[in-house]
């Protein structure tokens, strides 16, 4: 319909349509712009003439009910611009920042008490664990608070966009121990060659010209790393590259992130399983086929070579997650 034939009504109506949608819009981006008298103007398809209070009589109370929306459309430009317009999406976002800030400045006492300990050195080795644990588990609420907040929802588009985009890859050097058709394991010489191949792989992937973010897996076999892989909740402002191996010990870790020192801009998460060994035992048994299934003792051996990652002695976890699986 031409606008030369709408009825003020319809005009008004398109209008206040207009202004709703640009609202919504506007209250999710935080920008006046999106809500401008121009954009609604164009939306409805209304010339923004009317707006100003022209072409109508000052008698005329359609004159009054145009500069009225006007009014309404300037003050919420007013109330947005000082912060008092708030999507539920943003109002939640920040709350999650003042839980996650409220865990940040909880964390600060127990560092002291980790430094006083260390300083003291103190012989009482139980409690320093103690410590150590009780520090661990309120990284981990951390990372996990973090999640949320990279997950939290967005009054716009934008971040499924993104999500969409970001691709996950998996390295792990068990995709290349099957030889011949048939999975190997205990040859050092296939084992050599599997994790060759695997770093060999991390590194072509760390090599694209992407934004990423490393996550090394540290547990025993059969302690859900591979399935956290898969289903593992993952941040989405990075392209994830998944490192899926043991990673026993710290010397381990270091060697593997020292080869990587050349990728400067490389976020690093660790991701600890702590899984209880009688799981470990009874998915090896049960869920492992023959060719994979590990003996009691080499589990038993690799469990004690297992050292628990600390983010205070390995300076280049950025990030700790600790999952857990408890009978």
């Amino acid at each position: 319909m031409s606008d030369t034939k709408r009825t003020h009504r319809e005009r008004l109506s398109a209008l206040r349509e207009a202004f709703g949608r640009r609202k919504e819009i506007a209250r999710g981006s935080g920008k006046k712009h999106d809500v401008s008298i121009t954009k609604i103007c164009a939306d409805a398809k209304v010339d923004k003439v009317y707006l100003f209070g022209h072409r109508l009589q000052d008698g005329d109370k359609n004159k009054g009910a145009y500069l009225k929306l006007r009014d309404d459309i300037l003050k919420f430009q007013e109330n947005l611009a000082a912060g008092a317009e708030k999507s539920q999406d943003k109002r939640d976002a920040e709350e999650l920042e003042e839980k996650y800030n409220a865990l940040l400045a909880d964390v600060e006492p127990l560092q002291r008490d980790l430094a006083y300990l260390r300083a003291q050195s103190s012989n009482d080795a139980g409690e320093r664990s103690r410590t150590r644990n009780r520090e661990t588990e309120l990284l981990a609420r951390i990372a996990q608070l973090e999640s949320d907040l990279s997950h939290a929802p967005k009054a716009t588009n934008l971040s499924g966009g993104i999500a969409a985009r970001v691709q996950t890859h998996v390295v792990s050097p068990d995709a290349f121990r099957i030889v011949g058709g048939k999975y190997r394991v205990g040859s050092k010489k296939h084992e050599a060659e599997a994790w060759a191949k695997a770093y060999e792989k991390l590194e072509e992937l760390l090599s694209r010209k992407l934004k990423m973010r490393l996550y090394l897996l540290v547990g025993l076999p059969c302690s859900g790393k591979s399935t956290w892989a898969q289903e593992g909740s993952l941040r989405t402002d990075r392209h994830p590259v998944i490192f899926d191996a043991t990673n026993l010990t710290s010397m381990d870790r270091a060697r593997l992130v020292s080869s990587l020192a050349r990728f400067k801009d490389l976020p690093k998460t660790c991701v600890y399983f702590d899984t209880d060994m009688a799981i470990i035992r009874e998915r090896n048994r049960t869920l492992r086929t023959a060719d994979k299934r590990m003996s009691d003792d080499d589990l038993s051996r690799m469990r004690d070579q297992l050292e628990r990652p600390d983010p205070y002695e390995e300076a280049w976890i950025d990030e700790l997650i600790v999952v857990r699986h408890h009978g």
